[in-house]
């Protein structure tokens, strides 16, 4: 059953309903060369995610919602899962191994993270990290550490995705603890991890900590409030992503009753960073009149960033979240947005912006029954993810199913390490890695006066030409 949706007798009407497409290419009749299609990658048990190790560009990673972990290498499906933790994960209606994240360093660390729902404690969102071993093609089972445990007090809204960002940062996308119009009043809150985007550094942190909460993230310091929150008032945001050129960040928000959200943050405004995107007392760009009259909604919050996009329950039901479309060899999609709807088969792409995303276009022949999610290669393919089982490629008419194109390179900001440095060489060393100085403060520090102490983000993430780089500087001894 497909994470995303909401009530799991709507879900059991649509998979009756579904159609496993038994073609390579979708149907649709007969397309122009250059516009898209689907490529048939191969059939998987329950799939709900597809991505691959940075720089990998031989293989495809298949997330199967009972808890494996299959590999595709050379267009064959290799006979032994990546991993095997069926025996760890309760599955079933949205409940499940939902989602796999690789870091920018895997090919050194040979690290990795999951994201599923427990079978002890029952239902608990758990991310964890696993290590690959001596064979690239099979992770070790007994390597598991787990960073992250949350509570779940019901089966739906689990959300289920996992991202390294632009800054090298872990963000985790929750839901907000399931049932109706969120009972929990979780969207809201900032004492909870539930209805949140949350970042971390998975590396186990000081004093034992198993993991680390990032200086920059908004809400540290901040008493009543968990530090590890990014963004918040999310329902369900079942898939979000990163575009690989620009770092914006893109969330498919799963509505209650009438509307389906797009929710965007372009990098250059702090691609979410401290965002309010409305729920439980909005739903879409509409006052969610259910909840009117909670106290954290009356009256209604001043911070809420409204979707760029929503559409009403006339089309779909859940929305799937994807991607922004920076395949070489797709031209006809370059730079659009494509999403999907569980309960609509049809693909749909459209242009990101602020206030309004624009030109919302149907992929006319371009049909996935029970679509669950959309994935990403190492070349920046994009795949559509079906749970009848199929998963395909989305390729320009006529293109053979090559090998994985050399990307183009793309000028962008490689954050150096400044800490240290006194401001104006900190300044010429930013200015030079294609970044730029953004807002200074100063703090007591044993440093000496004038060095900086902290910078944000971290050396050797990679964003946008331009980025911003924080800097806190020494004010000297008490």
């Amino acid at each position: 059953m497909p994470v995303a949706l909401r009530r799991t007798e709507l879900a059991l009407l649509v998979a009756v309903a579904a159609l496993v497409v038994a073609v390579a290419f979708a149907r649709g009749g007969t397309a122009a060369p250059g516009d898209p299609q689907l490529a048939l990658v191969g059939r998987f048990t329950t799939p709900t995610y597809l991505t691959s190790p940075p720089g990998d560009r031989d293989r495809l990673f298949v997330v199967e919602q009972a808890g494996r972990i299959r590999i595709v290498r050379g267009g064959a499906t290799l006979p032994t899962p990546f991993l095997d933790i069926a025996s760890l994960v309760v599955s079933g209606g949205e409940r499940g191994l939902l989602s796999l994240a690789f870091p920018p360093d895997y090919s050194a660390s040979g690290r990795f993270y999951v994201y599923y729902t427990a079978r002890n404690p029952s239902g608990e969102v758990t991310i964890a990290e696993y290590h690959v071993s001596s064979n690239a093609d099979v992770a070790d089972p007994a390597s598991r550490r787990i960073m992250l445990s949350i509570a779940h007090p019901r089966s739906n809204h689990n959300g289920g995705q996992l991202q390294f960002g632009p800054d090298g940062y872990l963000y985790i996308g929750t839901g907000d603890g399931g049932g109706g119009g969120d009972p929990d009043r979780a969207g809201q809150r900032l004492d909870t991890l539930l209805g949140k985007l949350l970042r971390i550094d998975p590396r186990p942190g000081a004093g034992g900590a198993a993991y680390t909460v990032p200086a920059g993230n908004p809400f540290v310091g901040r008493a009543g409030a968990r530090p590890e929150i990014w963004s918040y008032g999310l329902r369900n945001p079942w898939r979000f992503s990163f575009d690989r050129q620009t770092g914006d960040l893109a969330i498919g928000d799963v509505g209650q009753n009438q509307w389906e959200e797009i929710d965007f943050a372009p990098a250059a405004s702090g691609a979410g960073r401290g965002a309010n995107f409305g729920w439980g007392c909005w739903e879409g760009r509409h006052v969610y009149e259910n909840n009117s009259g909670n106290p954290e909604c009356t009256p209604l919050p001043t911070n809420h960033v409204p979707p760029v996009w929503e559409y009403s329950h006339n089309r779909g039901c859940s929305i799937t979240g994807g991607y922004v479309v920076r395949d070489q060899t797709l031209p006809a999609l370059a730079g659009r947005y494509v999403y999907g709807d569980y309960c609509d088969a049809t693909l749909w792409s459209v242009r990101l912006g602020k206030p309004d995303a624009q030109d919302d276009r149907r992929l006319a022949g371009l049909d996935i029954s029970s679509l669950t999610s959309f994935g990403e290669d190492a070349c920046g393919r994009v795949y559509a993810v079906s749970q009848s089982g199929p998963i395909y490629r989305l390729q320009a008419a006529g293109a053979a199913a090559g090998p994985c194109p050399v990307p183009k390179p793309v000028l962008r900001c490689r954050v150096p390490r400044v800490v240290g440095l006194r401001l104006a060489k900190a300044r010429t060393r930013i200015r030079r890695a294609n970044c730029r100085v953004g807002r200074v403060r100063y703090k007591r520090s044993t440093r000496a006066r004038g060095r900086v102490v902290t910078q944000s983000p971290r050396p050797g993430a990679q964003r946008a030409r331009g980025a911003r780089v924080n800097l806190m500087l020494s004010r000297g001894r008490r």
